[in-house]
């Protein structure tokens, strides 16, 4: 894709709804591309990813839907952080406002809590992440306290991970923030620099490291740019916010390595825990063009539950000032699917319609499908989805949807 691209075509956001809304006939449909270059594999879905991929469909209505209870203080949760899958068809949950997690059996009953707030062992800060570890194992992250707890099926403190082997932590005092776990027991982790005081836009780097089981050794991943972020002078002082359309880093950890990409390129690259690339996925599709109605919409998210709104025309000429994309990301997000491929979704402001997901699996199967709005995705399955919506009241729900055999929607 050339980033430097002003083209005005349909991006892969806009080009999912003019063709969805069937405004003209799709080309036909090209071959995706799929080969191996010196061990790595690379899928290309050439200019229109969704011309490459098979349609599928979602259930109508979920089937498992898991809410708080308005009788139990013990299972009132908000600010989810995280959804995991357990065995024996358990669900757990990361309670980001109780620094707890809650477990519920296949039907959506609550049946443990492990964790809470604290420093001690089995406790947290600021619990962030969930992961499974074979064989019945949950490992869960920390970000302020820099650790990853291990807990057993039972939700008894198994042990703790270090972040930092003990040579990083002599050269750096403040160990990575870790950010995901691999099947090996490896800590995918971040070091993330601060940007210079200095006004203008900067994307503060971000060096990927992956801690070996033991905490003896660290291999490092990779360097990239990290989140967007845009500096100014305001009343003599210097304000950081991010930039509207900025850029940021996308990181999602498997079971078998990681997933990076940045959404400045449609561009996924998998890395094996030892950092050795393993598999790429790309396209070229175009992004869309910031226009004005967009720039509103931006802001209308935006300010979507301020209390007071600046007027309009006020607000888009503060957001031109610190804006300097004329193009939105490439993609919306990235989720690993659990066969061992990635998910990527659509860029889109709002979260009140369907966003379109493509799924490539580790073979160059393409797939898409068409999630219900505002449906926050935390891991994909390969039949079913589980993700976090809120209902009218704005409290958190989480919902399991089955992805079923057949077409879904023509795009």
């Amino acid at each position: 894709m050339n980033s430097k691209s002003t083209e005005t075509i349909p991006t892969l956001a806009l080009l999912f709804t003019l063709v969805a809304a069937a405004c003209e006939s799709p080309p036909s449909s090209p071959t995706v591309t799929v080969f191996d270059s010196a061990g790595v594999r690379v899928v290309d879905l050439g200019p229109v990813p969704l011309e490459s991929a098979e349609n599928r469909a979602l259930a109508d209505e979920p089937d498992l839907v898991i809410r708080s209870s308005e009788d139990d203080g013990a299972t009132v949760f908000s600010d989810i952080r995280d959804v995991e899958v357990l065995p024996r068809g358990r669900v757990a949950v990361a309670n980001g406002s109780g620094n707890d997690i809650l477990v519920f059996d296949a039907a959506g009953e609550h049946i443990a809590t492990w964790g809470g707030t604290g420093d001690a062992p089995g406790e947290f800060r600021s619990l962030e992440w969930l992961a499974s570890l074979p064989p019945d194992s949950l490992a869960a992250g920390d970000g302020r306290l820099r650790r990853v707890t291990i807990f057993d099926s039972e939700g008894g403190f198994a042990r703790g991970l270090a972040t930092a082997s003990a040579v990083d932590r002599a050269s750096r005092p403040v160990p990575p923030r870790p950010l995901g776990l691999l099947a090996n027991g490896s800590v995918v982790a971040g070091y993330f620099d601060r940007p210079a005081a200095v006004e203008g836009t900067a994307r503060p780097a971000v060096e990927i490291v992956a801690t070996a089981p033991a905490g003896d050794s660290m291999q490092m991943v990779g360097t990239w740019p990290g989140e967007e972020l845009a500096l100014f002078s305001q009343d003599g002082q210097l304000q950081i916010t991010q930039p509207p359309f900025g850029r940021r880093l996308h990181v999602a950890s498997a079971h078998d390595g990681v997933w990076i990409a940045d959404d400045d390129r449609w561009q996924m690259r998998k890395y094996s825990a030892g950092g050795v690339l393993s598999m790429i996925v790309r396209s070229s599709a175009s992004r869309a063009v910031v226009t004005d109605e967009l720039l509103e919409a931006y802001i209308g998210e935006r300010y979507r539950y301020a209390d007071q709104v600046p007027a309009l025309e006020d607000l888009k000429r503060d957001q031109r000032e610190i804006a300097r994309h004329t193009t939105t990301p490439a993609f919306g997000a990235i989720r690993p699917t659990t066969e061992g491929g990635v998910a990527v979704s659509e860029f889109k402001l709002d979260t009140v319609s369907p966003r379109v997901w493509i799924t490539v699996g580790p073979d160059g199967a393409v797939q898409a499908i068409e999630l219900p709005a505002g449906l926050d995705v935390k891991r994909w399955g390969p039949d079913w989805v589980i993700g976090v919506v809120r209902d009218a009241l704005d409290r958190e729900e989480i919902h399991r949807y089955r992805i079923v055999a057949g077409a879904g929607r023509e795009y």
